[in-house]
């Protein structure tokens, strides 16, 4: 069974997540859910 982890925001970084354009916003959530349930994107640097 795979337990999603708690996402926690730091600072700004929640707000500033938000002033991106949508596109980028929806491809960074993914990328966030992915890495709560413990995988790590394809794309995502380490």
């Amino acid at each position: 069974m795979v337990v999603e982890k708690i996402l926690e925001w730091v600072g700004s970084s929640k707000r500033d997540l938000m002033n991106f354009p949508e596109d980028v916003r929806r491809a960074m959530g993914y990328a966030l859910g992915v890495a709560q349930l413990g995988a790590k994107h394809p794309s995502a640097k380490p």
